[in-house]
């Protein structure tokens, strides 16, 4: 029987699949389990069963399906990126790259397939949650940035996974579990400024769509947090600063919708995601 691909059945994966490598491994186990991308790779899926679901044909996703390679590299203003999740419209072709740093060289996809298709990329930070994250958000920021600079019209998303309180890294050196240091609220706010670019002429920072996807994992099974009330009730916000944040437009279960929806509206149709098999 084939797994349930529902978010809540994929989420109790991940905590499974964490909390089982922190039992038999401590540190070692958690750092041998992300380096195998088995646990990202649980979203990675459930992103392209949506897109399936939702009328995307399965032959225009790299990687395929039940897979984590061979990912797509994109060629943006900067540098080329290998992309977790693309869906192209045509298949690539290749051409002499005209303009940014890396003019002349080649590009194996293309600008023009490039400006008709979507790019995914999914990251997760199970602990540590507040270390360096102005340096995870400006990698964040630069890499849309990057695609959107040389391809406006390609319509990018980002899943972005975090704990609601982190694992507690002295625990998981003594292979046990517990949690430590609350999510700061301040994530919603900055992902926020991201997301719901609608002008392919503009905001090339931003992604046309971002999900935060914050998850209680003291909770079995886990739970997704889909409002900033939680806060509140956790203690962490008053309700007067709550009236400040927003956690509408990035949730998961739209997500795919989102992303799909907004390719209709900027290209006229998803007929070409449907169509014409890429070799």
């Amino acid at each position: 029987m084939a797994d349930d691909m529902s978010i809540n059945a994929v989420i109790l994966r991940v905590k499974k699949m964490y909390e089982d490598a922190i039992i038999s491994g401590g540190r070692d186990g958690v750092h041998s389990l992300i380096r195998s991308k088995k646990l990202i790779s649980c979203i990675h899926e459930y992103i392209k069963h949506e897109l399936v679901k939702q009328g995307v044909d399965p032959s225009k996703i790299i990687p395929p399906l039940g897979s984590t390679k061979p990912e797509l590299k994109m060629v943006g203003f900067l540098k080329r990126k290998s992309q977790d999740i693309s869906v192209l419209s045509n298949p690539p072709k290749t051409e002499i790259i005209e303009e940014g740093v890396l003019t002349g060289k080649k590009d194996k996809v293309g600008k023009e397939v490039m400006n008709k298709s979507i790019s995914i990329n999914i990251r997760s930070q199970l602990s540590s949650i507040a270390k360096n994250f102005d340096t995870l958000f400006e990698r964040t920021f630069a890499e849309t940035l990057n695609l959107h600079l040389r391809a406006p019209k390609l319509v990018t998303g980002e899943v972005y996974m975090v704990p609601l309180i982190a694992y507690d890294p002295d625990k998981i050196d003594k292979k046990k579990i517990d949690w430590r240091e609350w999510l700061p609220v301040t994530y919603i706010p900055a992902f926020q400024a991201l997301n719901n670019r609608k002008d392919d002429k503009d905001d090339e920072y931003k992604y046309e769509r971002v999900c935060l996807l914050i998850i209680d994992f003291r909770q079995n099974p886990p739970e997704i947090v889909e409002s900033i009330q939680t806060f509140v009730d956790e203690g962490r916000i008053d309700e007067e600063m709550a009236k400040k944040f927003s956690m509408s437009g990035l949730d998961i279960k739209n997500f795919v919708s989102d992303i799909l929806d907004i390719y209709k509206k900027r290209h006229g149709s998803l007929k070409s995601l449907k169509s014409v098999r890429i070799s």
